[in-house]
C-alpha cells in the first residue's frame, strides 16, 4: 500500500499545479513518508502521504479528515446473494490522537457500478477514533443484482464534507450481487471426483480459488463472469478425467494457472497462442509484465489489445504472469511466479528456445531489466517501456539486444531512468534501440511502441556468440 501510494503520490506532484509554498510542505511530508517507510512504521508514512495529498488538492488537514483518511474498508463477503446480510469492518491504518473527541457519521449506500441508482441500507453510525475498528452491518435489498459498490459514506457531526477531499470520505467496496454459492459448491464437488494427474487440472481448480478470493476482498469481483469461468472449469475437469488435453488445438487467448511449489498455492497466467501455431514448429514466446496495480489480465484487456494484434501479427506466442501481488517490482516469490509461468509454457507448447523475449510497461520496464540481468542466458530481447533499473548490471546483459521506450513528460517514473540504463548499456557495447518520445507521458507512449518493438525481436534470436558473450560476462 505504501508503496503504491507513493508512486501516485509523485506522479500528483509532477502533475499539479502547485505553489511554491504546496511543492515545499508535498516535499517535506513526503520526505518524513520516506523515512518512517524506512523504519517499517508504514502506517506513519500513509499518515504523512495522505496529509501531502490534502496539501496538494488545497485541503485543511483537520482531525476529521486525519482520522478518515485513516480509516480502511473491507466486507465479510465481496460476493452476496439478494437479500444476504453483509458486514463492513472499517480499520484504521494509523492513530488518530488529534481527531479523539471529534466523531464522524458513517451511512452505508450499495451504489450500481454502472447506469446510476443507489439504496441507503440502515441508519447511520456514530464512529470516533477510540472506538475502531468499527463493523457496520446492511443488508443487501433482495430486488439487488449484478455490479455494485458498497459505499460507507462518512461525514463531520454536521453533515458536511469539504468537496476537496470527499475521496477520503468515501470507502468504496466492489461487491457482486449474484447467488453464486450453488454452482460453486457443484465445481467443487466435480473437481473432487476428478482422479488424475492432468496439468490441466490446476486451471480449472483457479475458478474456485478466483472466487473465494473475490469473495474475501483481495481482488475485485467486477468485470470476472463466474459462471462462465465455472462452465469452463467443468469443461477441463471432464476431458481431464477422460485422460485428455482440453488446450489441444486452441488458439486465442485465454486463462491458465498452475500449483506453485512455494506455497501450494494455485497461481494464474493468460496465455495467447496465434493461429500460426500447430504443434510443430516452435514460435517464438514473448513474455510481458504488467505494471503497478494491474495483474495477468492488464497487458492483454489494455493497451488497444495491440499486444494479441501484434502477436497474431507476427506469429508469437505471447504469455502474461500474475506475478503475485500488484506491487511486487517482481522480487522474491513474484519473480519465482514468472519463472514458473516461462516453464508451464515451455512445457505445454513448442517454444524456440533462441527466441524467447521479455518486456513489460512501467513496473514490468523494471522487471524486465532485473529479470533479465538475473537470468542472462534465457532472452533473445528486451523490451521495458517506461522503467529503470541497476546500471552497473547492464555488462550482465551486453549480448542482450534491447527496445527501450520512455518519454521525456513521464511524471511517473522519471525519464532519466531509462537514460541512465541506456548510456550504461550504450557504454557496455549492448545493441539498443532507444525510443524517447517527446512530449510523452508514462501511459501514451506505450501502445504505438508495441508494433515496432515486436518487429525488432522478430529481426533479433540468440545464437553462439551471444551465448558465448553471456558466459564470459559471468
Amino acid at each position: 500500500m505504501v508503496l503504491r501510494t507513493s508512486v501516485g503520490y509523485r506522479t500528483m506532484k509532477g502533475s499539479r499545479p502547485l505553489t511554491d509554498e504546496q511543492r515545499k510542505e508535498a516535499d517535506r511530508l513526503e520526505g518524513l513518508a520516506r523515512e518512517a517507510s524506512a523504519a517499517e512504521k508504514y502506517g506513519e508514512a500513509m499518515r504523512h502521504m495522505y496529509q501531502g495529498i490534502a496539501v496538494m488538492n488545497g485541503a485543511e488537514w483537520t482531525p476529521a479528515l486525519e482520522f478518515a483518511a485513516s480509516l480502511q474498508a473491507k466486507a465479510d463477503h465481496a460476493i452476496v446473494a439478494p437479500g444476504q446480510a453483509v458486514k463492513i469492518n472499517l480499520k484504521a491504518l494509523y492513530p488518530s490522537d488529534r481527531a479523539a473527541e471529534e466523531p464522524l457519521n458513517a451511512s452505508i449506500v450499495l451504489r450500481k457500478a454502472e447506469g446510476g441508482g443507489e439504496t441507503v441500507l440502515g441508519e447511520p453510525m456514530r464512529i470516533r477514533p477510540a472506538g475502531a475498528p468499527f463493523v457496520l452491518a446492511a443488508k443487501i435489498p433482495s430486488a439487488a443484482s449484478g455490479e455494485q459498490f458498497l459505499e460507507v459514506r462518512l461525514s463531520g457531526a454536521a453533515g458536511e464534507v469539504d468537496q476537496k477531499s470527499r475521496a477520503s470520505f468515501v470507502k468504496a467496496v466492489p461487491v457482486k450481487v449474484e447467488n453464486l454459492a450453488p454452482a460453486a459448491e457443484r465445481l467443487r464437488a466435480r473437481l473432487a471426483a476428478v482422479k488424475t494427474n492432468s496439468t490441466a487440472l490446476p486451471t480449472a481448480a483457479y475458478a474456485i480459488a478466483l472466487y473465494e478470493r473475490a469473495d474475501r476482498g483481495d481482488v475485485s469481483p467486477h468485470r470476472i463472469d463466474f459462471a462462465a469461468r465455472f462452465a469452463a472449469a467443468e469443461t477441463i475437469a471432464d476431458a481431464a478425467a477422460l485422460g485428455g488435453d482440453p488446450f489441444a488445438g486452441k488458439h486465442g487467448d485465454f486463462h491458465k494457472a498452475y500449483r506453485s511449489a512455494v506455497d501450494d498455492t494455485l497461481q494464474p497466467y493468460r496465455v495467447f497462442i496465434p493461429s500460426q501455431y500447430d504443434g510443430e514448429k516452435p514460435l517464438a514466446l514473448v513474455v510481458a509484465l504488467h505494471g503497478m496495480g494491474g495483474d495477468e489480465n492488464s497487458m492483454f484487456d489494455s493497451y488497444a489489445g495491440a499486444m494479441k494484434r501484434e502477436a497474431g501479427r507476427l506469429g508469437f506466442i505471447v504469455v502474461a504472469p500474475k506475478g503475485r501481488e500488484s506491487a511486487s517490482m517482481y522480487m522474491g516469490t513474484a519473480e519465482k511466479d514468472v519463472m514458473d509461468v516461462l516453464a508451464e509454457v515451455r512445457r505445454d507448447y513448442k517454444v524456440a528456445a533462441n527466441r524467447i523475449y521479455l518486456m513489460g510497461h512501467s513496473m514490468g520496464g523494471y522487471g524486465t531489466w532485473s529479470l533479465a540481468m538475473k537470468y542472462p542466458d534465457i532472452w533473445a530481447g528486451l523490451g521495458p517501456i517506461a522503467g529503470g533499473g541497476m546500471p552497473g548490471g547492464m555488462v550482465k546483459i551486453k549480448h542482450i539486444p534491447q527496445y527501450v521506450v520512455h518519454g521525456d513528460n513521464d511524471k511517473t517514473v522519471p525519464v532519466s531512468q531509462s537514460r541512465m540504463m541506456v548510456a550504461a548499456g550504450q557504454k557496455a557495447g549492448v545493441e539498443i534501440k532507444y525510443v524517447e518520445v517527446p512530449g510523452g507521458s508514462h501511459v501514451d507512449i506505450a501502445v504505438p511502441n508495441i508494433a515496432p518493438m515486436f518487429d525488432f525481436f522478430a529481426a533479433h534470436a540468440k545464437d553462439a556468440e551471444a551465448k558465448a558473450a553471456t558466459t564470459s560476462a559471468r
